[in-house]
């Protein structure tokens, strides 16, 4: 198992936090895996990477590279870090919360203006905790304290979040 850490500073918008929290489903406790703080970088909106198994990109990448997206936002290229299974289970979430929401674009544009309106700042630590060829978990921590594993396969271009992620804390 590999283990490398990356922290990611700035602000949170809805589509970072709304959306990192709706990938998961609520379990009773977590112990994050130990870290350490030895790389900060910052978002910034690209196109999406190349595919994993031909270039450099990452897992970690492709997580940020969705981060920056759903910031922007860029609801089409932060859709395309989601698998369809997880969308399916965010709109869900979403309308049980009370958020009318009809499809991954809107539903980004939606959390994004949330958090842009309140302004919130937070700080992302991303800890790999496995990676293959066919399949990635990251560990994520918010400093507000939520955190989550985010899974992730690879994909035709760069790395995809599967329904397989959940909130831990």
């Amino acid at each position: 198992m590999t283990t490398t850490r990356r922290r990611l500073t700035g602000s949170l918008t809805a589509g970072a936090a709304v959306l990192l929290l709706a990938l998961t489903g609520c379990s009773a406790s977590a112990t994050p895996p130990a870290a350490d703080d030895s790389a900060t970088t910052k978002p910034t909106a690209t196109s999406p990477a190349p595919s994993p198994t031909t270039s450099s990109a990452t897992p970690q990448q492709s997580f940020l590279d969705w981060l920056a997206a759903s910031r922007e936002p860029n609801a089409d290229v932060a859709c395309a870090y989601l698998s369809d299974a997880l969308v399916e289970r965010m709109l869900a979430e979403m309308k049980a919360s009370g958020f009318p929401v009809s499809d991954c674009a809107e539903m980004t544009n939606v959390t994004a203006q949330a958090y842009a309106a309140t302004g919130n700042v937070a700080e992302v630590d991303i800890e790999t905790v496995s990676e293959e060829a066919q399949r990635a978990e990251l560990f994520v921590t918010y400093a507000g304290g939520s955190c989550g594993t985010v899974v992730l396969e690879p994909g035709v271009e760069h790395w995809i979040m599967t329904e397989q992620s959940k909130e831990q804390c």
